[in-house]
């Protein structure tokens, strides 16, 4: 039984290695067909498609579609830059772009810089059978006596042949302090966990709770060696409920970065 499943795990990782590869292989092709031409412009002014950045992958529900997400760079100064985030669905099927969406000066920088960007597709079955997929939108800083990095998490919802943000920007990691840059210092961290509940809400949409982990470090010089003298840890969780035509966040973290 062992071996039968560590065969087919095998076989799993093995498909979506190969499904991966080929995904980055198709990406400048997909993105000359989003985006045709040297002279890009639209309504907003001129831009261009930051292909380094630009992202792909096999949506594993929808095995059929494939998730891109593109930078979109508006304006490059010293030391910010105002870049927008373009969400598309390619049908492998017909060939062709189900659905975009463009989320302006989502992924603008400065001080604070964008690190990391990537799909989350977590089976979220947030309404009946509709599964969305996510965003994650990691950030750093880029002060060595104020450290912080964070990431943030956008759910979307394919609706036939356009893309609808359920969710945004919701905190499910962020870190932090301030030190002397050689030891002595204050440092917190905070996880979190999203759980889709049993309880249908607004619209069907069914209330979520985050389930966060935080644990708060002091650091100090003791004898030549940075040790750790005081840690506190603790847990709770937050609800939050669909409104409209969208997730709120709660407030405890709209008010608090950290």
């Amino acid at each position: 039984m062992k071996t039968l499943f560590a065969a087919a795990l095998g076989c799993m990782l093995l498909s979506g290695a190969i499904l991966a590869e080929d995904c980055r292989q198709r990406l400048p092709a997909w993105i000359e067909m989003a985006h045709p031409g040297h002279a890009l412009e639209d309504e907003r002014g001129r831009y261009r498609v930051d292909a380094e950045r630009s992202i792909c992958k096999v949506w594993p529900a929808r095995p059929q579609l494939t998730l891109l997400a593109m930078p979109l760079v508006r304006a490059e100064h010293d030391g910010y830059g105002e870049t927008d985030l373009e969400l598309l669905v390619f049908d492998s099927a017909r060939q062709r772009f189900l659905a975009r969406l463009v989320e302006p000066n989502r992924l603008d920088w400065d001080a604070v810089f964008i690190e990391d960007l990537r799909f989350d597709t977590a089976p979220y079955r947030l309404r009946a059978d509709d599964i969305a997929f996510g965003v994650r939108i990691s950030r750093s800083g880029s002060s060595l006596p104020n450290p912080f990095y964070e990431t943030r998490l956008d759910l979307y919802q394919l609706d036939t042949d356009s893309l609808r943000p359920l969710l945004s920007e919701l905190p499910v990691r962020t870190a932090g302090g301030e030190w002397d840059t050689n030891c002595s210092g204050a440092f917190s961290e905070t996880k979190g966990v999203v759980i889709i509940t049993d309880r249908a809400g607004h619209g069907g949409y069914r209330d979520l709770l985050l389930k966060n982990a935080r644990v708060e470090r002091r650091m100090a010089l003791i004898d030549g060696e940075c040790q750790t003298v005081e840690e506190n840890s603790h847990r709770y969780q937050l609800p939050i409920e669909f409104a409209e035509d969208r997730y709120l966040l709660p407030i405890e973290l709209v008010s608090d970065p950290l």
